[in-house]
């Protein structure tokens, strides 16, 4: 994917009373989602998009960091958005939807979406065989992985404390997590809709069809608000 093209900084954009925290996945950084955090920018969302602990160009401290300083991070940025927001929804990429539901079940937010996240994650060689094309030789970063596969375990015993609506986007052609993944999430959450985008893969942000992700993540937070939910396994247009 072409990641590289784009901006590897955190990204900060002031617009109205609503705000989005949109976390980017392992390994990654604000670039994996910056159409989705310009596109919700441009509605007017104000906007906050960080750089995870140890994640950013290179990821040279990934394998030094573990779930708790991904949390951490999330967590502080999830304060400064809320000191100046009336309401924050989250938008988590892979590993930041299962942050975003981690958060979801202990803070006070408005919606999650979470785009591809791993909630059945549970083999992190497979992962770090996958990641070996952006990130090198997996071996150093072992130890992270084996903690994301902890996070995901967490995070599927949390789901029953997460009371807020959620939305699981997936593309039906993502190999890079389990295909069950959006559906085990509808499944055990209380207030869960599936959106399966037809033709897409793991990177949704990067991928054709962008815009129309952007325009229904936005409508999804607009009719949380109304305190309205979408039918499940609705489809994203061709």
């Amino acid at each position: 994917m072409p990641i590289a093209t784009r901006s590897p900084d955190p990204v900060h954009v002031r617009g109205g009373p609503v705000g989005c925290l949109v976390l980017h996945g392992f390994g990654g950084s604000p670039a994996e989602v910056r159409p989705l955090v310009d596109g919700l920018a441009a509605r007017q969302f104000t906007v906050c998009a960080p750089v995870l602990p140890g994640h950013g160009p290179g990821a040279a401290d990934l394998g030094s960091t573990r779930f708790r300083h991904w949390i951490r991070g999330a967590e502080a940025a999830l304060d400064q958005l809320r000191a100046g927001c009336a309401e924050v929804h989250l938008v988590g990429f892979s590993m930041g939807g299962l942050i975003a539901l981690h958060l979801a079940a202990r803070h006070p937010v408005g919606s999650v979406c979470t785009l591809a996240a791993p909630i059945l994650a549970d083999d992190p060689a497979r992962i770090g065989g996958r990641l070996a094309r952006y990130l090198g030789d997996p071996a150093p970063v072992m130890p992270a992985l084996r903690s994301l596969v902890r996070l995901a375990r967490l995070t599927r015993r949390q789901l029953g404390r997460v009371q807020v609506p959620v939305l699981a986007v997936q593309g039906d052609r993502d190999d890079w997590i389990a295909p069950e993944s959006a559906a085990y999430l509808a499944a055990h959450l209380p207030s869960a809709g599936v959106w399966v985008v037809p033709g897409r893969g793991h990177f949704l942000a990067l991928e054709r069809g962008r815009e129309t992700l952007v325009a229904r993540v936005a409508e999804w937070m607009i009719v949380t608000r109304e305190q309205k939910c979408p039918q499940r396994n609705e489809s994203f247009p061709e």
